[in-house]
């Protein structure tokens, strides 16, 4: 009896041994060998061949090649930004920046910024497992966030930050109260940029017995008093005579709703030309049309707040710079039409030393400007420039009965309101030869008749 009893355990504990033999897990540990030695390989863990999904927890899964250096870490940080993808970014339509941003240029840049603020500030995620298998080469790491946890630390940041932007929304409702636009602008920016990482989602507090969404209400009030700042001047369409001594200056005031503004940055741009100015106290500003050399009948003149001179902060701010972008700034575009002066001319032409009464030189003169559009008064008094044309011949050689003679002439042109010359330019040695000395200047003179209107006409338009 006994004997049969140590039969039945011998083939029970026999069999058992075959059956674990023969188990996938037992296979799986008996690979191959390597220098001699067993290498034991883990079967994959389910989160492995599959990524978890749950109710309670941002998962996130991350791989790395064990063949690169620093692999771990590398599957840590691919597995935070896999659980980050699981955080979605949705933009509501009472937010500011549906608000702001109507063609969705703004919406995929935000996402990753926001997505940056989150993977530097995030807390209490966990490590729940990682697996490394030498056969593939790889290594895998399992990490988790609570969703309760995450939400909790939310709404702690949310909270703090309305009551900085509260704090800053009830300053710039003050400055506005008191038309101090740049003040109210500014603390209007701040009120804004303080939630810059909820700008996605409906943001509200209460205030004075009222729901207040404060980002919203900051992005409107800005621009109502970007809309409400005017640039006042005496017409959309400026004729100005073309000083040439001094440059011609357009005035203009600045107001918020009637009240003047002082220490407004103001940009000025003109043909090629751009310059920054600040309004005075009384909101006045002069704007100097110094390098209009060469403009021959008009041009426009654009004048706009310098926003980005209100709205200051890090210029490297993306949030910042996209809120720039996003306002109306108030700027106006002014013709300027440039008058040409009136001119008077004295001239005095000698031949030889003997004065002439043709004015050869004189005529080309002013024909060539009249033609331009330059209009000649009967009295100095009148003119706006006084041209003075100076002009006499010198004797030359004779050869062979041909004799040459030798013209110098000069032209001046004077303001007559300041009485500074403004121009000055010479021919000299314009060569003449006919039957006579006399007969030879004349030819010189008709010879100089072209190279007045081209060395000395274009200039003096250029000037004038």
């Amino acid at each position: 009896m006994k004997k049969n009893i140590y039969i039945i355990r011998f083939l029970l504990i026999s069999l058992i041994a075959l059956v674990m033999a023969c188990s996938p897990q037992t296979v799986q540990s008996q690979r191959k060998k390597k220098k001699g030695k067993t290498e034991e390989v883990k079967p994959k863990p389910e989160w492995v061949l599959a990524k978890p999904i749950s109710s309670s927890y941002y998962i996130g899964i991350g791989f790395s090649s064990n063949k690169i250096p620093n692999y771990q870490q590398a599957a840590k940080s691919n597995a935070l930004e896999d659980l980050l993808s699981e955080i979605k970014v949705n933009i509501s339509s009472t937010s500011v920046l549906y608000q702001m941003d109507k063609k969705n240029s703004f919406k995929d840049e935000y996402e990753s910024v926001v997505r940056n603020t989150i993977k530097n500030e995030i807390e209490d995620f966990e490590i729940v497992d990682s697996y490394e298998n030498a056969q593939e080469a790889g290594y895998w790491v399992y990490y988790r966030l609570s969703k309760s946890k995450y939400a909790e630390q939310k709404r702690k940041k949310l909270e703090n930050a309305t009551a900085i932007a509260l704090d800053f929304f009830q300053k710039a409702e003050e400055a506005e109260k008191q038309a101090q636009v740049v003040t109210a602008i500014d603390f209007y920016t701040k009120t804004i940029l303080a939630l810059k990482d909820y700008w996605t989602e409906t943001v509200s507090t209460q205030k004075d017995g009222k729901i207040v969404m404060l980002s919203n209400e900051s992005y409107t009030r800005i621009q109502q008093l970007l809309d409400n700042i005017k640039f006042a001047t005496p017409s959309a369409n400026v004729q100005l005579k073309k000083q040439t001594s001094q440059a011609p200056v357009v005035n203009f005031k600045l107001s918020y709703l009637k009240t003047p503004q002082a220490n407004m940055p103001i940009l000025a741009k003109y043909i090629r030309n751009k310059q920054s100015y600040s309004t005075t106290e009384n909101g006045e500003l002069s704007i100097l049309l110094d390098k209009i050399a060469g403009v021959r009948n008009s041009f426009t003149l654009d004048v706009s707040l310098e926003l980005n001179k209100i709205i200051v902060g890090n210029t490297e701010d993306k949030f910042l710079k996209f809120l720039l972008s996003s306002f109306r700034a108030p700027a106006q575009t002014i013709t300027i039409y440039l008058a040409k002066p009136t001119l008077y001319l004295i001239a005095e032409e000698k031949n030889l030393g003997d004065t002439q009464k043709s004015k050869i030189l004189a005529n080309q003169l002013k024909g060539t400007l009249a033609n331009k559009g330059y209009v000649f008064v009967s009295s100095k008094e009148k003119a706006e420039v006084i041209l003075e044309l100076d002009a006499d011949t010198r004797k030359g050689v004779e050869n062979n009965g041909i004799f040459f003679a030798y013209l110098t002439a000069n032209v001046k042109a004077i303001d007559a309101k300041t009485e500074q010359e403004i121009f000055n330019e010479s021919i000299s040695d314009v060569k003449g030869a006919q039957s006579s000395f006399q007969r030879a200047g004349i030819n010189a003179y008709q010879k100089a008749t072209k190279e007045v209107e081209e060395a000395i006409v274009q200039k003096l338009i250029e000037v004038l």
